[in-house]
């Protein structure tokens, strides 16, 4: 009997279970303090994951990706705003806000995990944020685009993701100090 592949509910699981055998609150601190801390966690997630879910589908390790992500950008203490849609245009992830995008797109990310169709995450990306340059592509392999792209694939350093988007806010001028909610 063939097995269906995880649906996303199993790959959060899958991804928590991770995040608990390292310590959340552990995570949290180390990262809040020292951004570069995650690319240590980052690394070490995706790797427990990868290796439990076994042979996974694009889908799959695209939510893992984007499930990943969401945890870190909270982790972190990085200002987000998630499955947003700007103007009819659905957004995975604008950093930091859609209020700064309609306001200066030039200090703002928008991010998009792309499981499907690349020209439709891009045009709708596009659509609101007139910067290609501030369009950054999260997908499984590498993709042919003039984007940049973070893939799990070799030298697409995905776990730099949290590191990058914190020089792109520090550049910006709009990573300030942030208060440790809850800790």
């Amino acid at each position: 009997m063939q097995h269906a592949a995880p649906v996303p509910a199993d790959v959060k699981d899958v991804l928590y279970s991770a995040i608990n055998e390292i310590g959340r609150e552990k995570i949290r601190m180390e990262v809040s303090a020292d951004i570069k801390a995650s690319e240590k966690y980052c690394k070490e997630i995706i790797d427990k994951c990868v290796g439990r879910l076994g042979k996974a589908d694009d889908a799959t390790l695209g939510t893992l990706c984007e499930a990943l992500l969401h945890f870190m950008l909270t982790a972190s203490l990085l200002p987000s705003e998630r499955k947003v849609s700007v103007r009819g245009s659905e957004l995975d992830v604008v950093i930091p806000s859609t209020k700064a995008l309609s306001k200066s797109p030039d200090r703002v990310l928008v991010r998009q995990v792309v499981r499907g169709d690349l020209a439709d995450k891009i045009k709708h990306a596009g659509a609101v944020q007139p910067h290609p340059e501030n369009v950054w592509l999260v997908s499984t392999g590498k993709l042919q685009t003039d984007r940049k792209n973070y893939h799990l694939g070799p030298g697409g350093l995905y776990w730099r993701i949290i590191s990058d988007i914190n020089a792109f806010l520090l550049e910006k001028g709009d990573r300030g100090l942030r208060i440790l909610h809850g800790q």
